[in-house]
């Protein structure tokens, strides 16, 4: 009796385990984006220039739906691949597979090496960005224009809060990480020896003209635009991270403009933290990074 008992329990047990593993489904998230490559043509720049655009998993699933738009701007010396080649695409999936960031279209247009400005010598960047490659994207694409955002690394996070901070009203927030950014305008160095301060000096000739023009290096300054224009700013959402090693010494001008936007009760969030300069820096903040954009995307 003991013995047929003991046998109808284990029949029980093993029913149970065999119903289980047949009718539990794992739960899983597609967050398998794809990245497409294309040109556009600018106005402004008076050619065709290279962009890449990351679209979310649903968007060819989901042909109705319009989706937030991130305007990613790449460094110095880079283009619009290193998105994807840096790796970073991949952890923006990681972050979707976990559920801790939601969907938006992310665009990535080639900027050369122009800081994103109109410069002195007479490339337009700035209006190729404002003024060609924002309606094109969203004349193309089923963005939601109302809920747009614009960021960037290095060179590309200067250009991120330079533009953001001139036209407030075309986003919802702005993201910088090791932003390359300036708190006086460059001299020559008097040291050959001086690497980093020739590295500045040869920059700012390019951008603001030789000799070096202090109006237009203020009119494009993000530190100085964050002043004149601290009233207008205040609707953003504003972001930005720098590492401890930079190893271009961004860290002091990135520190001051915390102190500019505080001064103006401008409400921001500022990281200052261990890392390096770069793509490895973002790599390494990519989750509260990406986290700050889904949150400032997702309740407008």
């Amino acid at each position: 009796m003991i013995k047929l008992k003991s046998f109808v329990l284990l029949f029980l047990f093993l029913t149970t385990i065999l119903i289980t593993t047949v009718t539990a489904k794992p739960v899983t998230v597609d967050a398998t984006s794809r990245v497409e490559y294309a040109k556009f043509n600018s106005t402004s720049l008076k050619s065709e220039i290279n962009y890449a655009i990351s679209f979310p998993p649903s968007y060819n699933k989901d042909t109705s739906r319009r989706y937030p738009i991130v305007i990613f701007l790449h460094g110095l010396f880079n283009d619009e691949k290193d998105w994807q080649d840096r790796g970073i695409q991949e952890k923006l999936d990681e972050l979707r597979s976990t559920g801790k960031v939601g969907e938006y279209i992310i665009a990535i247009p080639y900027g050369a090496n122009s800081f994103y400005l109109n410069a002195k010598n007479g490339l337009r960047y700035e209006d190729a960005i404002v003024k060609d490659f924002i309606p094109f994207i969203d004349k193309t694409y089923r963005t939601n224009p109302k809920n747009r955002m614009i960021a960037g690394i290095s060179m590309g996070g200067y250009g991120a809060l330079m533009i953001a901070f001139k036209h407030p009203e075309m986003f919802v927030g702005v993201a910088a990480h090791c932003a390359a950014l300036f708190e006086e305008l460059p001299k020559a160095p008097t040291s050959p020896k001086d690497a980093r301060g020739k590295y500045r000096y040869e920059i700012a000739t390019e951008l603001y003209g030789k000799p070096l023009d202090l109006e237009h290096f203020q009119q494009n300054n993000p530190l100085f635009l964050a002043k004149i224009n601290q009233e207008k700013i205040k609707k953003l959402k504003i972001y930005f991270d720098i590492g401890k090693q930079d190893r271009y010494g961004f860290e002091t001008a990135n520190q001051l403009l915390h102190e500019i936007l505080t001064k103006a009760s401008v409400k921001h969030e500022f990281n200052f933290v261990e890392g390096e300069h770069g793509w490895s820096f973002l790599l390494a903040r990519s989750e509260p990074a990406f986290i700050f954009y889904w949150n400032t995307l997702k309740i407008n």
